[in-house]
């Protein structure tokens, strides 16, 4: 289920990663009304999430696998004042939600802000009182499947685990270069998909990432090469730049061949008479001469996909809706993440020096340190990727798997030692206190490789 649900950003991407999605609720009656348009089932409620005792009989009476939810960011966000009032604590509200329910896993989404902020201390400490592992990473959107340079952090939290158990599986997940605008709105998409459109004012190239339209009897055919896409995207890549209101003295001027910075409410607006006048100086050509970004692109551009329409009376409104959405391919990149996890498919990386702390410490040779890395890594596998933050449950729970007896005995006795020198190793933080590196597409193996 979600909390602060908006116009389901969040909802649509973990459907897209396999999710059901069975509640959701938000306080802004316009918003809800816009989910239950799109994405059906009259799944999205108005609700006071303030209202402790008011919404959490319900959430118990569902008993859900996962609660996911963005709680406001208006008083963490750059673009605000930074000062933490009631919308602040709401986050609060969300921890107090997860450690009363009780799901076996949580999803949170905020601004980077709010890491350093009091209310998340707070609301950390709850967390970590109900007994939840909690990975904090800090994400580009356009590293996630959006041409937007959107920075935001994204806390998963898992009964038990140890803390950044999901930490590379994450870091895995993003792509190696940026989503740029151009591959957004270019004439021609990769690995695209052709459903002719029953308008010239609708789209007929679909990303096979998508939903696709409703199927008809001469739907999904090879691209022609007669095809021209709609007008407006042909016009902004033709440009070549897009105006932004930049925040905080930024720059303003953007290329197609970038991302765009983080959608706001005033993403639409042209260039002020005082921004023309003195403009940044990296903007690459004058403002002036900048595209015209339409509402139905700042929607894609956030990750809505082309079919979504949008109803409110107000312009203001609809811009709100989109600004306030996480991402939905986002959202979907996550949650698979967090579905393969929870199946087993991936486990976790064994990061920092842990071969180096076995041989200076533990007076390990070379090759026996890397074999004790190398065991340890076995017994995640057998684990199906779970990690424990108590030692003595995660011996249990290895000891508990029936290919684990099925070795010969001191090929088991290896595993526990293997686990137990990995929990000393962590326990004196050595993790905490190491320069981050690059991850790479090893940190979150498959089991497959893993074994």
């Amino acid at each position: 289920m979600e909390l602060f649900c908006g116009a389901g950003g969040m909802s649509l991407g973990l459907t897209q990663a396999g999710c059901d999605v069975v509640a959701a609720y938000d306080a802004w009656p316009v918003a809800v009304e816009n989910y239950n348009h799109n994405l059906g089932g009259n799944v999205a409620r108005v609700a006071d999430l303030t209202d402790l005792l008011g919404i959490v009989p319900d959430l118990l009476k569902l008993a859900p696998d996962m609660i996911a939810g963005g709680p406001p960011c208006q008083d963490y966000s750059s673009a605000g004042r930074r000062e933490e009032a009631e919308n602040a604590r709401l986050t609060l509200a969300f921890a107090l939600i997860i450690a009363t329910v009780r799901p076996r896993w949580f999803l949170m989404e905020n601004v980077t802000t709010a890491a350093k902020s009091a209310t998340w201390r707070e609301a950390r400490t709850v967390l970590k009182r109900a007994g939840y592992g909690l990975t904090e990473s800090k994400i580009d959107a356009s590293r996630y499947g959006v041409p937007q340079s959107r920075r935001r952090l994204f806390v998963v939290g898992r009964q038990g685990e140890r803390d950044g158990f999901l930490a590379s599986a994450i870091a895995v997940a993003a792509a190696p270069t940026p989503m740029t605008i151009r591959d957004l709105f270019g004439a021609t998409t990769p690995a695209a998909v052709y459903f002719p459109s029953t308008s010239e004012a609708r789209r007929s190239i679909w990303s096979p990432d998508e939903p696709a339209p409703t199927i008809r009897e001469r739907s999904i055919r090879p691209l022609p090469d007669s095809y021209k896409p709609h007008p407006d995207d042909a016009a902004l890549v033709a440009n070549g730049f897009i105006y932004s209101r930049p925040v905080r003295a930024g720059r303003g001027v953007r290329t197609v061949d970038e991302p765009f910075p983080t959608i706001t409410r005033t993403a639409w607006e042209r260039p002020t008479a005082r921004y023309l006048s003195s403009p940044h100086p990296a903007d690459p050509v004058a403002a002036s001469e900048t595209a015209v970004l339409s509402i139905p692109q700042i929607s894609r551009i956030q990750g809505f996909p082309v079919w979504w329409e949008w109803r409110a009376t107000a312009k203001r409104d609809i811009l709100q809706m989109i600004a306030n959405a996480v991402p939905a391919s986002v959202a979907a990149s996550i949650g698979r993440v967090i579905l393969d996890r929870e199946s087993g498919k991936t486990t976790p990386a064994i990061e920092g020096r842990f071969v180096r702390w076995l041989t200076t410490t533990r007076g390990r040779s070379p090759q026996s340190a890397w074999n004790v890395k190398s065991l340890a890594g076995r017994a995640r596998h057998l684990l199906g990727g779970r990690t424990f933050a108590v030692p003595a449950l995660e011996l249990a729970a290895l000891e508990s798997v029936e290919e684990f007896w099925a070795l010969k005995k001191n090929a088991q006795s290896d595993l526990r030692q293997a686990l137990r020198l990995l929990a000393e190793y962590q326990a004196e933080g050595h993790l905490r206190h190491q320069k981050p590196r690059q991850m790479t597409t090893t940190d979150a193996q498959p089991l497959a490789d893993a074994a």
